[in-house]
């Protein structure tokens, strides 16, 4: 109970703060006329205010009364009662139709509410000039309110684009402009606030340091029609800001000598006398009271760290990514050998050796006449003859056994119980190994592609803060508001996420930064929407990009075509390229074909070795059993280097286009499927712009043969991939020939 009456007291504290803080916000905004007859721009606040959903009733009543104390006349009290009564319209009609208020229709609002005090004005005064410009200026200053209060109180960021900042330097203004319009009793309470805030501001970064003490002083300018004010001011604040890494009273003396210097020489802080002196010093003396460790406090809270707090949790992340990788590729590794161990046959007769030694000798009550034995060498001869098949005998024990031992019928029973136990020992171990061969492969090849990844994870690197705080203020100059911004991994692995305004992620400057960040062109790889933000992540785009063509035909009197191809992207800015062709044709074949096409691409995806992928598929077709056999021709291309490697099982020649010439890449090896243990064809070729790979299946070679096939590709006028698919085939199909046939051709383009 005492918790929740704790938090209920906190919160009503919280709201009469807010009230109050609000109510003299209004009260200064009401006396911040620029001229006579002119509208108070208090209303610009109450407008943003609302478009940020804070309470109506709360705010209207400080709105109210803040802003009619500051005019306390009629005309202020219909301004008040106008714009309460408007936004209470507003306010209701959104409500009943579940629209959300917006900009355009707020400052509308705020529009309308000034209409009444501008007709009473026009009518009672004769008013016209000062009325038609304060509508148009106090309309634009509640739309800029609107952005910067948005920023301010719904969007908290400490990093804000440069409408956002004029909008608040356009408040700050107004709040000053407000504070100059005081005079109790010759003195103005301005001087102390700008002195006060000039040494207060020094202990904030440089520029909005500075952006601060010069919008408050650009309201007392625009007042005073001097813009003095604001070069005083900022003379102040520099001052303070140069003396500041000495100590608070240092900096103190330092912005109250340029204040003087600036009040006598140029006449910027009028009036200048004994007490406004006293009275702006002491404000500097009330912040040089205010201990270091709470100034600094405020300036964290205020202007903090953008990329620290996040560096530190990628780096936790990386560094617990990193072990579990790593463990998890050292229990991968760990099953995979003891899959593959197993025991040896000698191990096996050994202990078949101490099992006879302890049923026979262990209970003998002559054990110590007998010489010292291990259990191994009296009875391992009885025990091989046993598991070959034969019939253990008396003979096959050492002499003084068959003249000493009294229980020798019983030696020779338990030796060949315990050669029938080896054998269906190793029978059992022979069959798990064989069945298991798949599994212990794939666990192995599981583990390298773990332990890859975790040295790379290992090597990557956490967070760069400098070159996220970089991009940030670049994106700013751009009026681009990056509200948070991770750089990431290194070389080709970078990777740049931004969480941008909405509405910012289209923008070619965002491109541009990031290029400019990485010294390479770059792609967006990902583009993530919530509420009021978007996340984009980009990374360096490859040095080539592809384009293919694919052709195929069916067998005549088959249902459907047993080759099934593929072009498809897999990690790393890598493509693959692969026809498989399964035993025979129609459905059977294609069903066979397809399984096989699955798994490379999900090998290949996943990141296993190239000498991994073809054993696994293999293992994994001949534990299937059955006649069921598929001729594997695979080509992955790198399009960071352009280099493409083949692998082939069973798969015939491909062919490489380039400036004219054709290069024929070998084929060969068994089909998938056919035995336990297979040798794939590796090869490895360097292409470049322009190169076109040309990857067919059997029925295209047969009909034309290699050398006919190499001849029709230099016949073929087209850079065109689709167009050159069509035509060879087509060439194949005119020379007759009888099985399924597929033509896949890819081409790469540089793109620098």
């Amino acid at each position: 109970m005492r918790y929740n009456g704790g938090m209920k007291v906190r919160s009503l504290r919280r709201c009469a703060g807010e009230f109050l803080l609000a109510f003299v916000l209004f009260y200064i905004l009401g006396r911040a006329a620029a001229a006579a007859d002119m509208t108070p721009p208090a209303i610009g606040l109450y407008c943003a205010l609302l478009y940020c959903n804070k309470n109506y009733f709360a705010l209207s009543a400080a709105f109210l009364g803040g802003y009619c104390l500051a005019g306390w006349d009629l005309l202020s009290l219909i301004d008040g009662a106008s714009a309460v009564g408007v936004f209470a319209a507003v306010k209701l009609v959104c409500f009943k139709c579940g629209f959300r208020l917006k900009i355009p229709a707020a400052v509308a609002a705020a529009f309308v509410s000034m209409l009444p005090r501008f007709f009473a004005a026009l009518f009672t005064r004769g008013v016209v000039v000062q009325g038609a410009v304060s509508l148009v200026l106090n309309t634009a200053f509640c739309a800029t309110c609107c952005i910067g209060c948005f920023a301010l109180f719904v969007r908290k960021s400490a990093r804000f684009s440069y409408d956002e900042l004029l909008s608040l330097a356009l408040l700050a203004a107004a709040v000053g402009m407000g504070v100059y319009s005081f005079d109790l009793w010759g003195y103005k309470p301005y001087y102390t606030v700008i002195s006060a805030l000039c040494l207060l501001a020094s202990r904030f970064p440089a520029l909005p340091g500075a952006g601060i003490c010069a919008a408050f002083s650009l309201g007392a300018g625009i007042y005073m029609r001097d813009m003095a004010a604001t070069g005083a001011a900022l003379a102040v604040w520099a001052a303070a800001k140069c003396f500041r890494a000495h100590g608070k009273l240092p900096a103190a003396v330092a912005g109250e000598g340029v204040y003087l210097i600036c009040g006598f020489v140029t006449g910027s802080f009028e009036p200048f006398d004994t007490l406004n002196i006293c009275l702006a010093a002491a404000g500097m003396v009330a912040v040089t009271l205010i201990p270091e460790r709470v100034q600094e406090n405020l300036a964290a809270a205020l202007f903090p760290q953008r990329t620290d707090a996040f560096g530190y949790a990628v780096e936790r992340e990386r560094e617990e990514l990193f072990e579990k990788l790593a463990e998890s590729s050292r229990l991968m590794m760990g099953m995979a050998a003891e899959f593959e161990g197993g025991g040896s046959k000698l191990d096996a007769e050994e202990a078949a050796c101490r099992d006879v030694a302890a049923a026979v000798c262990a209970e003998c009550p002559e054990r110590d006449k007998c010489p010292e034995i291990a259990g191994t060498e009296l009875f391992k001869k009885a025990i091989e003859k046993g598991m070959n098949g034969g019939e253990i005998t008396a003979d096959d024990f050492p002499m003084f056994v068959i003249s000493k031992c009294g229980r020798l019928d019983k030696v020779i029973r338990e030796c060949a119980l315990s050669a029938d136990k080896v054998k269906e020992t190793l029978s059992r171990r022979e069959f798990a190994l064989k069945s298991g061969a798949a599994a212990a492969e794939q666990m192995k090849s599981t583990g390298m592609v773990l332990g890859r990844l975790a040295a790379k994870v290992g090597k990557t690197g956490g967070a760069d803060g400098e070159a996220a705080v970089r991009i940030t203020d670049e994106l700013g100059y751009d009026n681009v508001t990056c509200i948070a911004a991770a750089v990431l991994g290194e070389g080709e692995e970078r990777r740049v996420t931004l969480r941008l305004r909405k509405g910012d992620e289209g923008k070619r400057a965002v491109e541009k930064a990031v290029s400019k960040l990485l010294g390479r062109k770059v792609k967006r790889t990902e583009c993530v929407f919530s509420p009021g933000a978007v996340t984009v992540t980009y990374a360096p785009r490859e040095k080539f990009s592809a384009a293919f063509g694919a052709a195929g035909s069916v067998k005549e009197g088959s249902d459907r075509p047993g080759d099934i191809y593929t072009v498809t992207s897999v990690d790393g800015g890598r493509v693959l390229a692969g026809i498989c062709d399964g035993m025979g044709s129609g459905s059977a074949a294609a069903r066979e074909s397809a399984a096989c096409l699955t798994m490379l691409e999900n090998f290949c995806k996943c990141g296993f070795e190239k000498g991994a992928v073809p054993a696994l598929i293999n293992r994994f077709l001949t534990l299937r059993g059955g006649e069921k056999f598929c001729a594997m021709d695979a080509c992955v291309l790198d399009l960071n280097t352009g280099a493409a490697e083949f692998i082939k099982l069973g798969g015939v020649e491909s062919f490489i286009l380039s400036g004219g010439a054709v290069k024929t890449v070998e084929g060969g090896a068994l089909p998938a499927g056919i035995l336990d243990e297979i040798t794939p064809v590796y090869e490895r070729a360097v292409l470049k712009d322009g190169d076109m790979l040309v990857m067919v299946s059997d029925g295209v070679t047969d009909a034309l043969t290699v050398h006919g096939t190499e001849y029709a590709l230099t016949k073929i006028e087209t850079g065109n991939p689709q167009r050159v698919a069509d035509m060879l085939l087509a060439m194949a199909e005119d020379n007759g020939m009888k099985d399924d046939g597929t033509v896949v051709a890819v081409k790469i383009f540089s793109e620098e």
